[in-house]
Formats: structure tokens, sequence, C-alpha cells
């Protein structure tokens, strides 16, 4: 039996393609378990107006590892990245280091480019947010192309949002990292889905 309140769930799916595109591998989704410290300090900030800056409560480190003063803006949780860009939207990884809480990118995030070890991030996209019974619901998914020459094995999978900082300065934080396990094929590609659900 579920618990009574509301749930609020995030999910991973994933599919592997060869160069021809015949599906070699899928994993249905599964629930999450995957947010780190930067969601909620995001989230946090939308609600106060800025973030804490004073210790132990902040600041919270961006992808790049430098502390921010997160503050409200105009387009916050932002991923909707375009063809080439990996400073925000669905990263993947190397790494099979385990998830922690103040995890803050990637750990060996995978480069855009056809060079070794590179793959190619296509557009980021988004279904409309849908509700079926207590149950709503939307998607974004990302499929990123193996053109390096050699298989890539992909282990981490991850959200980059942006946000802003104190005052008015961008930045971008990591939203949650998951362990994976795919090998993607020279010539092949990932699709990876996160579908964000609330349960009533």
């Amino acid at each position: 039996m579920r618990r009574a309140g509301m749930d609020v769930e995030l999910g991973l799916a994933l599919k592997v393609t060869d160069k021809d595109g015949r599906v070699i591998s899928r994993q249905g989704r599964r629930k999450c378990h995957s947010f780190v410290q930067g969601w909620n300090w995001a989230l946090s900030a939308q609600f106060l107006g800025q973030s804490q800056p004073s210790p132990p409560n902040g600041p919270v480190k961006d992808t790049s590892g430098v502390n921010r003063n997160l503050r409200t803006c105009g387009n916050p949780f932002r991923c909707n990245a375009g063809a080439g860009a990996t400073s925000y939207g669905i990263r993947v990884g190397t790494s099979t280091q385990a998830v922690s809480i103040s995890d803050y990118a990637l750990i060996a995030p995978v480069a855009e480019g056809t060079g070794s070890g590179q793959m190619e991030h296509q557009a980021q996209t988004f279904t409309w947010i849908g509700v079926v019974g207590n149950i709503c619901s939307f998607k974004t998914e990302r499929v990123i192309v193996n053109n390096s020459g050699a298989q890539i094995n992909l282990r981490e999978a991850a959200i980059y949002m942006s946000v802003f900082y104190y005052p008015t300065a961008g930045t971008y934080i990591m939203a949650c990292r998951d362990l994976i396990s795919q090998n993607v094929p020279n010539g092949g590609s990932i699709t990876v889905t996160y579908t964000w659900r609330i349960i009533a």
C-alpha cells in the first residue's frame, strides 16, 4: 500500500541503437533516487527570492565547482539545450563513482564532438504535461550520438539546468545524477529520457 500524501518522482529510461537505427539495448523507466543538493538550492532560491549564503546552508557549487549564491530568475530550471550545447540539458559520462548528495557535476562528462571519447548532443525535447487519474507528468529526452570511431561505455547521466546567481549573472547547476550501464557502439546513439511525476 502506498503511503498517504503526495509523491514526487523522477524516472529514467534509456535506449541504445546501432548505426542502422536498430535498438540493441533498452532500460524501461525506473524510479530514480538521484536528486542532488543543487536541485533544492535552485527550488529554494525561487521560493525565497535568493538562497541563504551563510554556512552551513550555502553557498552551492555550480557545475564548474564555483560557489554561488543563487537568486530568483525569469527562466529557472531551464534545460532545453539545443544541438551541441553541453553547459545545460541532459548529459552523460563514464564514471562509476557512487552518487552523493554533494555532487555538483558529472564525474567524467562526455564532451561534445566526434573525437575520441566524444559524442554529439542533439537538441533536447519535451512533452506537454499530461494528467491521468491522480498522476500529473511530463518527459524530457535527449539523443546523444557516438561518431567517435569506437564504442563508448556510459556509466552516469545527469540534468544540468540554467540558474542565476547574485546579483544578475547566469550559471548552471546539476539537478540530479544517476548511475547507468549502457555501451554505445560507434555510429550508434543513446536516448536518455527523464520523467517527472506528481502523484496525488
